[in-house]
């Protein structure tokens, strides 16, 4: 803070407001002067920002190699957009406080556009969307990713170096453009996948004498099964996402004579979620990447044995949702960030006896979640399956457990000493009577109140 001044940013607004792609900033700058000073300009940028930092190890060989300097620095910082505005021109203020008002409005895209001849191939050539507030820290030292949204006030003052600069943030989520609450799901056929259980214990020559014959392999009891998974493309934190399988035997896609056919087993689910990051700087010449990626598991269920008929689709996961909060980062690629996910689902499956693992990894975009002030809510989910709570076992009675009611009551009936003894306790303006004996609260409505003992000091 420069001497005899004060210089504030008041944004209107809530301040964990997150704002949104069209949303209006608006605010006022204060600059209070204790003394006469000579500002040279006072001017707000209301800006977007991409930083990558990262480190390489340094090597230099011969008198110019420094021992203390292990790694090389990498730093670049792309601007998205950037709008000035200039409140004051050079002038001497006097001792007083002043404001001003500011009104800025979020784009709907970048507008810078970078040339690929300079910055490389892997930038982004043309304007594109705001990508989320975010920040990420790399696996090399020093190693960090932000994109960030900020207010900047700027004050120059004559004869002094160093000029006063103030920033205020605003954290910022986009907005879909095409909002919906349910998931598309699209088939994929693993062809390359194709298994057939009856033919694993069978040996070479009588796969060669088969072909040579040219018997017909295609009958019922010697299937061909070939899996199919369906999967959303892309989905919205809270929203369901549905993923099935379909066993389709191609001896026999019509399932003629289904009855003397064996079903396959469903014996094991999991899936799981891949994050995938890349923050890149530097010029063509050398840039540095940091790639980091993440597996979380989601869903695992082993020892299923659930029956599976060919040509039907069965539900591998039951309200499985993204935790729709601010942890739930949306897909984005900017100039030098990128953010992506993928999906992995293995299923076990058995075939009399047989077991093989369907394995299949795709691509999943994130996309923004809904804003709650559009009104807009997921469905309700009360006709949604769930997973089957586990049956109730009883117990035998231990001594942890609360004793019998009744056999209280019935000892509770004998005349005995600490029944003579109940206390109950008085107090001006309200009273409550606790008595030792367990009689239910109908019994105690009959009896009159002098006949209740009364412990006296």
């Amino acid at each position: 803070m420069a001497p005899g001044s004060n210089l504030r940013i008041v944004v209107d607004g809530d301040s964990t407001k997150v704002y949104r792609r069209g949303d209006r900033v608006t605010g006022r700058v204060i600059l209070a002067t204790e003394e006469k000073q000579d500002i040279t300009s006072l001017r707000l940028a209301f800006m977007g920002t991409v930083t990558t930092r990262t480190t390489r190890p340094f090597y230099m060989t011969g008198n110019e190699a420094d021992a203390t300097k292990s790694r090389r620095d990498y730093e670049e910082r792309i601007t998205l957009f950037n709008f000035e505005q200039e409140l004051l021109p050079r002038c001497t203020l006097a001792p007083k406080k002043d404001s001003w008002i500011f009104d800025f409005r979020f784009p709907d895209c970048t507008t810078p556009k970078y040339s690929r001849w300079q910055y490389g191939p892997k930038y982004c050539k043309d304007p594109h969307p705001l990508p989320p507030s975010f920040r990420t820290y790399t696996n090399n030292p020093g190693g960090q990713a932000t994109v960030a949204y900020f207010l900047k006030a700027h004050l120059g003052r004559s004869g002094s170096k160093h000029p006063l600069k103030i920033y205020e943030m605003l954290p910022y989520h986009p907005t879909p453009y095409d909002p919906s609450l349910e998931a598309r799901v699209v088939p994929r056929v693993l062809y390359a996948q194709t298994w057939k259980p009856l033919a694993e214990g069978r040996k070479s020559i009588d796969k060669a004498f088969s072909k040579l014959s040219r018997r017909t392999t295609m009958s019922n009891n010697n299937p061909r099964i070939v899996p199919t998974i369906h999967f959303p493309e892309r989905t919205t934190p809270g929203q369901h996402i549905p993923i099935l399988l379909s066993l389709v035997n191609s001896h026999n896609p019509f399932n003629v004579d289904v009855n003397s056919q064996a079903q396959c087993e469903l014996d094991s689910v999991t899936v799981s979620i891949g994050t995938h990051t890349t923050s890149m700087c530097g010029q063509p010449a050398t840039q540095p990447e940091d790639a980091m990626s993440k597996y979380i598991t989601c869903v695992s269920k082993p020892d299923m044995k659930q029956p599976i008929a060919f040509g039907e689709q069965v539900k591998l996961t039951n309200d499985f949702r993204l935790i729709d909060d601010v942890e739930c980062v949306p897909s984005f690629k900017t100039y030098t960030i990128t953010r992506r996910y993928d999906l992995t689902v293995v299923v076990g499956v058995k075939y009399e006896g047989r077991k093989s693992e369907i394995r299949c990894t795709m691509a999943l975009e994130i996309l923004p979640r809904l804003p709650r002030e559009l009104g807009r809510s997921i469905p309700d989910t009360n006709d949604a399956e769930f997973e089957p709570l586990p049956l109730y076992e009883p117990r035998e009675p231990s001594k942890e457990l609360a004793p019998d009611y009744y056999s209280i009551y019935s000892l509770a009936n004998t005349p005995s000493i600490s029944s003579a003894t109940s206390l109950v306790h008085t107090s001006s303006g309200d009273s409550s009577v606790a008595s030792g004996s367990s009689k239910p609260t109908t019994m105690l409505k009959e009896v009159a109140m002098d006949e209740c003992p009364v412990y006296s000091p």
